[in-house]
């Protein structure tokens, strides 16, 4: 008799091809927008509308899938110097259309001289995230930023919405460890920010770890996350 499956790998195989549907689902979903976006169709935006909950629901099983992996010691950690200001531009790309849809302009203040040793996909992974939900809660503007401070390199994403609600947020001059919960008025699981604490404790240097930090207020006066690598 054939060794019976752990059910967590017969689950994270299930997240796998879920999330590869998704991927397609939305590649569609990107055709007809174009169609529509040049006949002016009036059932434009409810089609972005589709497209941000299809990439929040991929964003939430690549989280899970991640998770899995770094329980099984099976997460893929790879550490390169990159140039900031490229991954910036790269993860704005990815949100623009959506963003632009909803009037809501992306604006990126990095120099193009800095760079950071960090693993590039994880990163994007986290940014992806929080810039994703900025077309829920942002009115106008998201700005994102990165420059060094206390030999940390942060990477800032700031909105003019109404901010992140008390029990999210982080003091940002310490390294508080985050209590997964779930807050079931909004239906929030907090994975994305314990998703966002794993990655940046990975990355280590000098024996300081990364962090984040959440606050609210900033230039925009909403909701401010910041991601410190070492």
């Amino acid at each position: 008799m054939a060794d019976k499956m752990d059910f967590s790998d017969i689950l994270a195989s299930t997240l796998h091809d879920t999330k590869n549907s998704l991927g397609l689902l939305f590649n569609n979903l990107e055709d007809i927008i174009s169609g529509c976006r040049g006949q002016k169709c009036p059932a434009c935006m409810e089609f972005y509308k589709l497209q941000y909950e299809i990439k929040r629901l991929n964003h939430s099983f690549i989280r899970l899938l991640s998770l899995y992996k770094a329980e099984k010691s099976q997460l893929a950690f790879n550490i390169d110097y990159h140039s900031i200001r490229e991954v910036l531009e790269d993860a704005a790309v990815q949100h623009e259309a959506l963003l632009n849809a909803k009037g809501i302009e992306i604006e990126i203040n990095c120099s193009s001289s800095l760079f950071w040793a960090f693993d590039r996909n994880l990163i994007a992974g986290v940014l992806d995230n929080i810039i994703n939900n900025c077309f829920r809660y942002t009115k106008e503007k998201v700005r994102i930023s990165s420059f060094m401070t206390n030999g940390y390199l942060v990477i800032r994403i700031e909105d003019d919405g109404p901010g992140y609600p008390s029990s999210m947020l982080f003091n940002e001059d310490s390294n508080p460890q985050f209590e997964k919960g779930i807050d079931f008025r909004t239906g929030s699981t907090g994975l994305g920010i314990y998703f966002s604490v794993m990655v940046a404790s990975l990355h280590v240097n000098n024996g300081r770890s990364g962090f984040i930090s959440i606050t609210n207020g900033g230039q925009l006066n909403g909701g401010v996350f910041s991601l410190y690598l070492p």
